[in-house]
């Protein structure tokens, strides 16, 4: 998604917000290190990233793996194991490079990152110091940036480009926002209970655009019996997220935008009822879910402060997903026009 707006020259600009921002917060996060836009190091793991995107026929023979039997050997090298060793390769040779930069200047007494203190650790000689070891670092690394960069990234596009198609949302949103929150003074953390406005629309965008909608596989602990059908121990399992997000049994008119669902009638955040946890994955809490929510409403919050986000004249934003890219809900490309809020 291009966002195209005016500099002081008045000329026309092109941002790629959703993509930048997201990366530099992530990378930030584990590396302690900011990073020029263009710098190979910003681009490599996104190229990365989007090789995996575009290996959805991978992903496709995993969801019905019979399709295995009745693929010659050589397409299963193009479409499965070369294709998959080569984004493995250029993962590790990228997260190694990292983790060998950081011991070559580590300091145990001043550790800069999540990527030092995971390093002291392995040194450290303590009963847990067995359980860690650079392969598990490498996992986390990519975990971190691949979840928590990737999807923020692609909610906050969705964000921008609901905003442009329901510019009154967007108006109330900024009202409220002038209201708790002075000019000269970014949001923060401190401000979002006064926001129940953007808290509300940052949810039913979540709903809305249902961008993991086929969710994460799992596995079944253990023979189960659910609606009249047999799961074995070990199948995979997926919670259909876009099913449940379209529900009229749970949501009223589940296909219009409504961010007012989520507020009760004093205009404050509902209360989740007990049982049903929107976007949650049932009891267990994930660091990272909290994390992105965290940076979906920061980012969100300055974004709306600062800019107006619109169509260029004459063109609708278009909230369909991008059939390209099957394996996630992903926006489509197109234009958006942003406006310096005075």
């Amino acid at each position: 998604m291009s966002l195209l707006g005016r500099d002081q020259r008045g000329c026309h600009s092109t941002y790629k917000i959703g993509i930048i921002l997201c990366f530099h917060w992530n990378h930030h996060r584990y590396t302690d290190k900011r990073y020029d836009l263009y710098d190979k190091e910003v681009l490599e793991p996104i190229a990365i990233l989007r090789s995996l995107d575009a290996s959805s026929s991978v992903f496709l023979i995993e969801f019905i793996p019979w399709i295995r039997k009745l693929l010659p050997e050589f397409m299963k090298e193009k479409l499965m194991t070369g294709m998959m060793r080569k984004i493995k390769d250029s993962i590790v040779t990228l997260l190694k490079d990292t983790i060998d930069s950081h011991r070559a200047t580590l300091d145990p007494a001043n550790p800069r990152d999540v990527i030092d203190e995971y390093l002291i650790a392995i040194d450290e000689k303590s009963e847990i110091a067995e359980y860690f070891s650079e392969l598990d670092l490498m996992r986390i690394i990519f975990d971190l940036f691949a979840a928590g960069f990737d999807t923020t990234a692609n909610t906050l596009r969705w964000i921008i480009l609901y905003m442009a198609r329901y510019p009154e949302v967007q108006r109330r949103i900024q009202q409220q926002i002038d209201e708790v929150v002075p000019r000269d003074t970014l949001p923060s953390y401190q401000h979002k209970s006064r926001l129940p406005l953007l808290e509300a629309t940052v949810q039913e965008v979540l709903r809305a655009s249902s961008m993991i909608h086929n969710g994460v596989q799992r596995a079944a602990q253990t023979d189960t019996y659910l609606a009249g059908y047999f799961i074995p121990k070990g199948s995979w399992v997926f919670g259909c997220s876009g099913i449940c997000h379209m529900d009229s049994r749970y949501w009223e008119e589940p296909q219009e935008f409504r961010p007012e669902r989520f507020l009760d009638e004093e205009g404050k955040v509902k209360t989740p009822k007990e049982g049903f946890i929107p976007f949650g994955s049932g009891r267990r809490s994930c660091l990272g879910e909290a994390l992105s929510r965290m940076e979906l409403y920061i980012f969100t919050a300055a974004l709306l402060q600062n800019f107006t986000f619109s169509p260029p004249e004459g063109v609708e934003v278009d909230l369909e997903a991008n059939s390209k890219q099957p394996s996630a809900r992903l926006s489509k490309e197109q234009n958006i026009v942003i406006s310096i809020r005075e």
